[in-house]
């Protein structure tokens, strides 16, 4: 028989044997997606890439000089209005593939032409240097190399959250696995700064979370360099950053706060509301500074003055992007099929509804403040003509699943914590399949056109490259590759836990 530390040793082993079945899973799922779509396929990628392709200064044959101060010349398969000249000489025709990419002439992948379109302010301009030392006269082989960069990057980011998290790890991983898909695992093996806003964002804050709650000196150590590494490496990142920044952090502090307090009271009194108002107070005061009037007359007439179908629409559209609801997945005239939008409905609910028996009722209300925000946020941004994009606000999205999920595990109802077979099948199934067939839309829109139906992506496929996997294989394999690794989540979520 074996004894107590034994078996401590052996479920150790195993979870570090299925953390690793786990990230390879992750990395060959987010590995298909950098492959489904050709160069040029992400959001505002003409303004991107030649922001990359500029980011080192004038270079010959990557940016150079124009006659015009406020314009670089830059290569012209890169202009977007360039025609089938380009990169993008499938855009704007869902019925034809991206195999034009492989067609362009010579004079069109070596000649330069001015262009307006390329980042000239401090805003992302980290993210454009660091992808700028993988550009060369291969486009596409650059792009893709850009693609896993970010990829590596965000593992990065995140290894540190998973580690400092210790027996929230699996409860932490199920949240993102939810959550990332299917906007998630397209926009992070992208070549666009809201890559790193995610990842660096979303790590932030459950470093900050895992900081205030955790026990052990090494888990607060990889906590608070976590925080560092995210928060220098998204510095400006985006426009919007820093209020992202902000909110997503104050979620964290309070989320962290909560947790530790769950053992003593799971009661809103007085002392502890002070708390938290002392906790959210700079955050608050920030946005009433620096974004927006708090005042409440200041706030009714906002609202009422703007515009109410942005509000009724643009929000709500905004928060379906999350689950494949809307168009999000590269071209403007592509989103994936509405089952995938069912599926992945049915799997968020079923989430929240059998993880919320678990959360104490302080840290339900800190993240349903933090869903209420994406549709305040879309609203504002669209009156604003930011933009009403999903991957603008998916950090908050991302960490207020998180910090719902942790809770849930760290609660003092914790040796209730299990969930019914027939919640773990309906959350496989649906997220799973979800990601499995936004894959192969995405795969299908690129090699044949969305005018030709039927599983098999191989019958007339025009792949953009010359070699290499096939694209049924690519879905195959992160379709495999993903439900592995979500299955293993889920059974890890519903045993014991091995670590304090």
């Amino acid at each position: 028989m074996l004894s107590p530390d034994s078996k401590f040793q052996t479920k150790k082993l195993k979870s570090i044997i299925l953390g690793f079945l786990v990230a390879f899973g992750a990395l060959i799922t987010l590995g298909s997606w950098a492959l489904s779509s050709p160069p040029g396929s992400g959001p505002d990628d003409e303004y991107h890439l030649s922001s990359i392709w500029c980011s080192h200064g004038y270079r010959i044959q990557f940016c150079e000089k124009s006659t015009s101060i406020y314009e670089a010349k830059i290569p012209l398969q890169l202009h977007r209005n360039g025609g089938p000249r380009t990169i993008f000489c499938y855009a704007g025709d869902s019925k034809i593939s991206a195999s034009c990419i492989r067609g362009l002439d010579a004079e069109a992948v070596t000649r330069l032409e001015s262009s307006k379109r390329f980042n000239t302010s401090k805003i992302g301009s980290s993210f454009y240097k660091a992808n700028g030392f993988f550009v060369s006269p291969n486009v596409n082989g650059s792009i893709l190399k850009m693609r896993f960069v970010q990829i590596v990057i965000f593992f990065a980011l995140i290894s540190f959250a998973i580690y400092s998290s210790g027996e929230r790890k699996w409860a932490i991983l199920l949240a993102l696995f939810v959550g990332m898909v299917p906007v998630g695992l397209f926009i992070i093996p992208s070549t666009s700064p809201s890559s790193w806003a995610i990842a660096g964002v979303t790590s932030a804050a459950i470093c900050v979370m895992n900081f205030l709650i955790s026990l052990r000196k090494s888990h607060r150590v990889s906590a608070f360099l976590g925080f560092i590494v995210a928060v220098l490496l998204t510095l400006n990142v985006r426009g919007d950053i820093n209020i992202m920044m902000a909110i997503c952090l104050t979620l964290g502090v309070l989320s962290g706060f909560v947790i530790r307090e769950t053992d003593r009271s799971l009661k809103l009194d007085r002392a502890n509301l002070f708390k938290l108002g002392f906790l959210a107070a700079p955050g608050l005061l920030y946005i009433h500074l620096k974004i927006f009037s708090l005042y409440p007359w200041s706030v009714i007439s906002y609202i009422l003055k703007g515009s109410f179908y942005s509000f009724s629409n643009d929000s709500p559209q905004a928060f379906l992007g999350f689950l494949g609801g809307s168009i999000q997945l590269g071209s403007a005239d592509f989103m994936p099929t509405p089952v995938v939008l069912i599926l992945m409905s049915v799997g968020f609910v079923t989430f929240i509804v059998i993880t919320a028996r678990f959360v104490p009722l302080k840290v339900k209300i800190s993240s349903g403040f933090g869903l209420s925000l994406l549709f305040f946020l879309p609203y504002w941004f669209s009156l604003g003509a930011i933009g009403t994009g999903s991957r603008y606000v998916m950090a908050i999205y991302l960490v207020s699943l998180v910090t719902f999920s942790a809770s849930a595990v760290t609660s003092r109802r914790l040796t209730n914590f299990k969930f019914s077979k027939s919640s773990l099948v309906t959350i496989f199934l649906t997220i799973s399949l979800g990601q499995s067939l936004s894959l192969h839309q995405s795969i299908r829109r690129y090699v044949t056109g969305t005018n030709v139906s039927g599983w098999n992506l191989n019958n007339g496929a025009q792949w953009w490259w010359t070699h290499g996997p096939s694209p049924l294989s690519i879905w195959m394999i992160g379709s495999v590759a993903f439900g592995v690794a979500l299955f293993i989540v889920l059974l890890m979520s519903n045993t014991d836990r091995v670590t304090a």
